[in-house]
């Protein structure tokens, strides 16, 4: 991946050398995008939900690792991730199991978008693994129903490497969306969510004449410029894809829309601040979805329908050459130099300055738990501890198709900026500081995300207008959110 100039970052790195997290710049900047919020948790679906009914209680506070350890030869169950990205779930388990040869870990694959009920249904049965992977987006329901394992104890006794490692704001989050501000999981790899970069393929900008941003320094009115110039309709060469069809992305690139260069503004959230209140009639919300409703109108982006007939060949847009530019995680470059090859080259900056100077940005990371009710917590905590270690936390983000774990020491790496050098500029928006998650409230992300690809997917496709969308979008949403607590 080749930059076409400098880099223009004017950043510099801490006395010690460490980038700083968020919450450090919370303090020096006077930011509150974490204090903003109460209590929240993630989500569940009504279905998960009913399937997990009584079988599980409230958090238990006297619930830590202090449980009877089984001595000599011990078996525990890991359900991680399966697939492309999350390789290191499965090189650092047998790395563990190799350095702790009485510890065998029995590894269980589950596809991503499948997680989070399959662990409400195996707790239901009292057959949740004893280490389990998730998302902040659900993780904070699981701990609400009494699932995970309060690991305080566990830090408290230093069974955590290098705990100070973290990025505070990430430990920030798990507390804030923790029962009773506890240790509920530890955070793995994090993003400013999933349209943090745009990648572009430099053979048709090239061939267009069009000459990318020189550094992340960039707006969102030269990005709706450079996609009008490289795209080409007629021969099927498209500009640009940005994902729509999910709260949690969605709400990160409309916070651009935010009136303080700085801070933003929550009327540019879609979701409220509070989590209560769907906000789909904000001004900055309006222009901000109808800035891409028209890229689609104007035949710049692919629909979703075009979308999933190509990627059900196994490809997509922007690898098949059809699309001058892409959203994504700040992993994108990564797992796309592997996908694309020699094919084109590919360059990659931060998410565009909005209208009034604001890169809109939602605090997202994945997740490890301890069961709460495992036989093994010793060695649980032990398994969770080596594969969120220093090293994975780095090897996800430089050897890996994602981006570094919540750890300083991984995203300042300068190994790291310098095979991506994106990633630089990402470790300075962490920096600067990154918006909050979108929490709702009573727990219910799940199925508002249900909703809103249902509510939106026509409009979004450019086969609606806003207030067809909204006349029944907003109550749909709305109540989703008026819900109580599952």
């Amino acid at each position: 991946m080749k930059a076409p100039g400098s880099s223009g970052s004017s950043y510099g790195r801490a006395d010690d050398g460490s980038i700083t997290s968020n919450a450090d710049a919370t303090e020096r900047t006077g930011m509150t995008a974490l204090s903003r919020r109460h209590l929240l948790g993630a989500a569940a679906g009504a279905a998960a939900a009913t399937t997990l009914g009584t079988a599980a209680t409230h958090a238990r506070t006297d619930r830590t690792h202090a449980l009877a350890s089984q001595s000599g030869e011990v078996t525990i169950r890991f359900m991680r991730f399966a697939g492309v990205g999350w390789e290191h779930d499965t090189l650092f388990v047998e790395q563990f199991m190799e350095e702790n040869p009485n510890i065998t870990v029995a590894g269980e694959d589950v596809i991503y978008a499948e997680m989070f009920n399959k662990c409400v249904a195996a707790a239901a049965t009292g057959d949740l693994a004893d280490v389990f992977a998730g998302h902040n987006r659900w993780a904070p329901y699981l701990a609400y129903k009494g699932l995970t394992l309060n690991l305080d104890e566990a830090v408290a006794a230093g069974q955590f490497t290098d705990f100070d490692d973290w990025f505070p704001s990430a430990i920030a989050d798990v507390r804030v969306a923790s029962p009773n501000d506890e240790l509920h999981w530890i955070p793995t790899v994090v993003h400013p969510a999933g349209n943090a970069v745009i990648v572009f393929n430099m053979n048709i900008l090239n061939e267009r004449g069009v000459t990318p941003p020189e550094s992340s320094d960039w707006t969102i009115a030269e990005l709706d410029e450079i996609i009008r110039a490289a795209a080409d309709p007629d021969n099927n060469v498209l500009g640009t894809d940005v994902t729509v069809n999910n709260v949690l992305y969605t709400q990160q690139y409309l916070r651009s829309w935010g009136s303080d260069p700085d801070t933003g503004s929550e009327d540019a959230w879609l979701v409220s601040a509070d989590g209560l209140t769907m906000q789909l009639e904000s001004d900055p919300v309006r222009e901000g979805l109808e800035w891409y409703h028209n890229l689609v109108k104007d035949r710049l982006v692919p629909t979703s329908g075009e979308k999933a007939a190509l990627e059900g060949s196994g490809i997509d847009h922007f690898s098949a050459g059809l699309l001058a530019s892409r959203a994504g995680t700040v992993g994108a470059p990564a797992s796309l130099a592997q996908t694309v090859g020699d094919q084109f080259e590919i360059y990659a900056v931060l998410w565009p300055l909005g209208p009034h100077g604001h890169r809109g940005s939602a605090f997202s990371y994945n997740t490890q738990s301890v069961a709460a009710e495992s036989e093994h917590p010793d060695e649980a905590i032990q398994l969770a501890n080596y594969i969120t270690g220093p090293e994975p936390a780095f090897w996800t983000g430089y050897e890996g198709t994602l981006h570094p774990m919540a750890r300083q020491s991984a995203w300042s790496d300068a190994r790291l900026w310098e095979k991506f050098p994106v990633m630089e500029d990402a470790a300075h928006w962490f920096e600067t500081g990154i918006d909050p998650f979108p929490y709702a409230d009573n727990l219910r992300n799940v199925e508002l995300q249900d909703a809103w690809l249902q509510e939106t997917t026509a409009y979004l496709d450019g086969e609606e207008e806003w207030d067809d969308m909204v006349s029944h979008a907003l109550p749909a949403c709305q109540a989703i959110l008026d819900q109580p607590k599952p």
